[in-house]
């Protein structure tokens, strides 16, 4: 068997995946497998068919503010006054998903969004009305993308998290992003790991401190010479401004 035979099956195979793939609405998966069988056997027959199908799909669901983007289901990457150009890219989905020549699944639905699209971009008077409309939904998209930013921020500020110097036992609380990260102690002004304080050790009543426990630290961990109290006891945990 030589080598474009092998070529020609393993690209049968593959666009049998992709079909596959496509029966069960999973477009983005059988559009890959669509490319790796045309890739492999640039000749077979089916691979553009089922791309037709999935591109256009896919471009279906990539609303604009719940709106179909015309532009992007003729697979035009924007806006455009180019009749020949909308034209040339109708002709040849409509080609491709015409239903008598295409038996893959959905095609009749792909060919339904194509057919929709230049209807509405043929025409003159339409396609400045939707022009116009598409435009205004740009701005409300982003106008609405750019408030949800803000309330994104504020959550994150609001994520903190404890940590303590093994060095002078001192507690701090950071905002969550510098969790892990190296910092330097505002006490002793050493550098250590944040590593994440789970909870915070007992409050001595009546005193800004915590007891010490030793569990805050990993097993193997030596602490410098530290002073004792007239009790011969550790000194307790002391906390910093946060």
């Amino acid at each position: 068997m030589d080598q474009n035979t092998n070529n020609q099956l393993e690209a049968e195979r593959l666009l049998g995946i992709a079909e596959k793939l496509l029966q069960g609405k999973d477009l983005s998966g059988s559009k890959d497998f669509a490319i790796l069988a045309q890739e492999t056997d640039p000749l077979l027959d089916g691979t553009d068919q089922i791309l037709a199908v999935a591109d256009v799909l896919l471009a279906a669901d990539k609303r604009i503010n719940n709106h179909h983007d015309w532009y992007s289901i003729l697979q035009l990457h924007r806006p455009s006054d180019d009749l020949p150009l909308i034209k040339k890219h109708y002709r040849r989905l409509a080609l491709l998903l015409h239903p008598d020549k295409n038996k893959y699944p959905f095609s009749d639905a792909a060919f339904n969004l194509v057919a929709d699209a230049w209807t509405v971009l043929s025409d003159s008077t339409k396609k400045s009305l939707y022009d116009d409309e598409l435009d205004l939904l740009i701005k409300a998209d982003l106008n609405k993308q750019s408030n949800l930013e803000p309330d994104i921020a504020d959550e994150n500020e609001e994520m903190k998290f404890w940590t303590a110097c093994p060095y002078c036992y001192s507690l701090f609380e950071y905002p969550a992003v510098y969790e892990g990260c190296c910092l330097r102690c505002q006490n002793c002004q050493r550098a250590f790991h944040a590593a994440v304080v789970p909870s915070l050790p007992p409050l001595v009543q009546g005193k800004d401190s915590y007891y010490c426990c030793w569990g805050f630290f990993p097993m193997g961990f030596k602490p410098p010479d530290i002073d004792r109290d007239k009790k011969g006891e550790f000194q307790n945990w002391t906390t910093a401004p946060r």
